[in-house]
């Protein structure tokens, strides 16, 4: 599954707010709600910490969604290199 639309199913499961998880972990609304569509991903140690809130496996994020650690791993690099 997508990590984005396993996001909004665990928030919405929760009944929780895309402001209420923004705060819970530090970053805006605007940047839940792009991780919900597709559009960014949360950054390594966020996606750990999602994981335990909303109880899923990174195991199956990360082997579902190449795409993502392939950003990833682009964003690892280009900090490794400044």
């Amino acid at each position: 599954m997508e990590i984005g639309k396993l996001l909004k199913i665990r928030r919405e499961q929760k009944k929780l707010t895309q402001q209420e998880v923004a705060t819970k972990f530090h970053v805006t609304r605007q940047t839940v709600s792009r991780w919900e569509n597709e559009k960014s991903y949360p950054n390594i140690d966020t996606l750990i910490e999602l994981s335990f809130f909303f109880d899923f496996s990174l195991d199956e994020i990360l082997k579902g969604n190449d795409l993502m650690v392939s950003d990833e791993i682009k964003r690892d690099d280009k900090r490794l290199n400044n």
